[in-house]
């Protein structure tokens, strides 16, 4: 094995011990919900004023900016009061499903999924062990030819959405569209994340039901495949087997620590997630091995089980919503002023000749245009440049 992995002291039949467990999910509650983080989009200041040597009468009223925000000032009551609509009716159906998860989620049920992934988990680090033994070069399968698919699809999630100092400012009104449509999409993938976590604790006793039984099956199939095609044996235990088994599994404590040993889950090492784990279940950045088999429920205490919901509701859903509401909120403002320029702009080339014209009063008297620092001229004194 690589130097930069720990030795280990040789046991029966030659193979390491497990002394490392791997990561088990966060217990619920002992996380320190950090708000969420909030973005402030780049300052675009107003256009320089034309220069202006002309001392000019003052225009007659037109500024319509007070209705116009009277009008969003309205519009954003409506909106709030439409968003508090929407949310009460998500709530009463979280409640209305977490409810009938409740009644599923006994603790008669808790205890025969919990005996029967402590089992599934010896049974495991026993096959970990034997396979190790059969394939000694099992990481560098990994390594030389997982690894790599894994890193292109690393170097496509950097590509598409890789946040580092993007559009720090803003010179148009198109440079601040462009950040505020990358601010709404990366908050949607947010929101996105948290609504699929709320929505797989929503049957958590069935799902993960059918984990431990899909994981039998494959413990089954892998230690028929172990002599015969060692390659599949080793994905499918390392990035099928043993990352559904743990992201299942309950918290650590007595009697259900996995016997895994954290080696077997540090694998491909551009794959490392941003974990969010405040409430428990991980909202955060995931892997790609996370996102392979998805998000799932696990393991939790019934009596836990509305603390779990109710985090993910107060501290995440909600105010990720919220945030998200906003952004695509920005957007649509800055979005529309770009349209209402554009079409002053073209409305006002095509009106331009009888605006202009309209615009110059009937009657010029041409000392009104002076400035006060300017010597005064004689009402009919020419000026200098016409004088004989």
């Amino acid at each position: 094995m690589s130097s930069n992995y720990p030795n280990y002291q040789k046991h029966p039949p030659d193979c390491p011990p497990n002394v490392d467990p791997a990561p088990q999910p966060q217990p619920p509650g002992e996380g320190k919900c950090e708000p969420l983080p909030t973005t402030e989009p780049p300052k675009l200041d107003p256009p320089k004023p034309c220069d202006q040597p002309c001392h000019c009468p003052p225009k007659p009223g037109t500024d319509h900016n007070c209705l116009e925000d009277l009008i969003a000032a309205q519009a954003a009551q409506i909106a709030a009061a439409d968003k508090a609509k929407s949310f009460k009716a998500d709530l009463e159906g979280l409640l209305q499903k977490a409810d009938a998860a409740k009644l599923e989620y006994t603790r008669d049920k808790y205890e025969t999924l919990l005996k029967l992934w402590v089992q599934q988990d010896a049974d495991i680090a026993e096959l970990i062990r034997k396979l190790v033994c059969a394939v000694p070069c099992w990481r560098c399968l990994i390594e030389c030819h997982v690894c790599p698919l894994l890193n292109e699809l690393h170097y496509a999630e950097k590509q598409l959405y890789d946040a580092g100092q993007w559009c720090s400012q803003a010179f148009s009104l198109y440079d601040l569209l462009y950040w505020h449509d990358r601010d709404r999409a990366e908050k949607d993938r947010r929101f996105q994340r948290i609504k699929k976590v709320l929505a797989v604790w929503e049957k958590p006793a069935q799902t993960i039901d059918k984990a431990l039984a899909d994981n039998a099956k494959l413990i089954a199939d892998i230690g028929k495949s172990l002599g015969l095609e060692a390659s599949k044996a080793v994905y499918d235990l390392f990035f099928k087997l043993v990352p559904l088994h743990l992201a299942i599994a309950p918290p650590a404590g007595p009697g259900h620590t996995t016997k895994i040993d954290k080696q077997y889950t540090e694998l491909c090492g551009c794959d490392a997630g941003e974990p969010d784990d405040c409430c428990g279940p991980d909202v955060g950045e995931w892997s790609l091995r996370q996102q392979l088999i998805g998000p799932q429920p696990y393991l939790v205490d019934p009596n836990d089980y509305f603390q779990v919901i109710c985090c993910l509701v107060e501290k995440r859903y909600e105010p990720a919503k919220d945030a998200l509401g906003k952004a695509e909120a920005e957007y649509v403002t800055v979005d529309n002023k770009i349209k209402r320029l554009k079409g002053q702009i073209e409305n006002g080339l095509k009106t331009f000749d009888k605006d202009a014209k309209a615009a110059i009063p009937a009657v010029v008297d041409c000392c009104d245009y002076e400035k006060q620092d300017e010597e005064p001229r004689g009402r009919h004194e020419s000026p200098p440049s016409q004088a004989r």
